[in-house]
């Protein structure tokens, strides 16, 4: 395994900051989408020979690296894939594409980005309340001016906050370039 260690170091020290690219407006939150995690991360393996292969078979999507040159594969990776109907193709297909998704992130050894709560938003309530931290520097007579609306448009406004930290951790430069364009 010396050589697909050497190889997979390689890969670390070339591995790209990979930023939320999509939001999910069910949840609202923002994460990156499978195509853009492989289309930043793959040619970083493929320029160290390693060749990423994935699977799918009983109820699992399964990934695991192997090294061009010396034929050493590291350890299969495996998430079962979990649905309310697997009979239903369009949560089966969601399940494995979240599933994929996750074992790119753990062979790149990438952390989700940002504001990705994919996770949390499947097992807490949807307007859930926004706590004391993310409510920091807001008035409160702000909430207030809105009644009984007050927590649903300040967790509209925490959204928005939380897609433009994502866009800005993503291409910096551009968001710059936007805020020159508007100011003038």
């Amino acid at each position: 395994m010396k050589k697909l260690a050497e190889a997979l170091l390689k890969v670390h020290n070339d591995m790209p900051q990979v930023g939320n690219n999509a939001v999910n407006g069910h949840f609202r939150s923002d994460y990156a989408t499978l195509d853009h995690i492989i289309e930043l991360v793959k040619p970083v393996f493929l320029k160290h020979g390693i060749i990423p292969q994935e699977g799918c078979c009983a109820g699992k999507v399964a990934m695991q690296l192997l090294h061009a040159e010396s034929g050493e594969v590291d350890a299969m990776c495996e998430i079962e894939l979990v649905c309310k109907d697997p009979s239903n193709p369009q949560q089966q297909k969601s399940a494995e594409t979240y599933a994929r998704r996750r074992l790119w992130q753990l062979k790149a050894g990438i952390c989700p980005a940002g504001e990705d709560d994919d996770a949390n938003g499947a097992t807490e309530p949807k307007n859930q309340p926004v706590t004391a931290p993310a409510m920091k520097g807001l008035p409160q007579k702000t909430v207030e001016a809105f009644g009984e609306h007050g927590q649903l448009v300040l967790n509209y406004l925490m959204s928005i906050v939380s897609r433009f930290r994502a866009k800005i951790r993503a291409d910096p430069a551009k968001v710059l370039k936007a805020a020159q364009e508007a100011k003038q």
